[in-house]
């Protein structure tokens, strides 16, 4: 959790402002992004953080039952979350959202046990000089493999831009 907690008023609003900005569509509202931008903490940019999460299986089972034969049993799935100098991660709603100067990382709460991560989760871009957002930009999962590894890897790629301004508004 968050050294600097957000308020249930605070949560709501921002979920309510989460779900206009990562609906379908090629624009988002400029307005929602500013409230959401002033609304969650910024935490300082880390220049160094890793986040990782390891799998495997357990031991299997191996042996002879009466009347069926031979039967064979996988092990239990294992995971393994780690995490080190990876700025706080505010849960809200469905939603885990990082915001550090200039982005806000917004990620869908169980995204993580989905072998697809494409979709998953967006980055909101702004000017962390004037609070401007610039762009949304979407996950999109790439794989590598290397002879019997296999690794796989997000990256993001442009998704939505702001909405025109309004007459009127700053």
């Amino acid at each position: 959790m968050s050294d600097q907690e957000l308020t249930v008023e605070a949560r709501l609003e921002a979920h309510a402002l989460l779900d206009r900005l990562v609906q379908d569509g090629e624009t988002f509202a400029r307005e929602d992004a500013r409230r959401l931008i002033a609304l969650i903490p910024v935490a300082p940019r880390r220049r160094l953080s890793f986040t990782g999460l390891f799998q495997g299986r357990g031991p299997g089972l191996r042996g002879r039952a009466a009347g069926i034969g031979d039967v064979e049993v996988d092990g239990e799935g294992r995971e393994k979350q780690v995490s080190w100098n990876a700025p706080s991660v505010h849960r809200i709603g469905g939603y885990g959202a990082t915001h550090t100067p200039g982005q806000i990382a917004i990620e869908l709460m169980w995204a993580e046990t989905r072998e697809e991560q494409s979709g998953q989760s967006c980055l909101l871009l702004y000017d962390p000089a004037t609070g401007e957002p610039q762009a949304m930009q979407i996950a999109m999962q790439r794989t590598l493999t290397l002879l019997f590894i296999r690794l796989a890897y997000v990256s993001y790629v442009p998704w939505k831009m702001p909405s025109a301004r309004r007459a009127g508004l700053g």
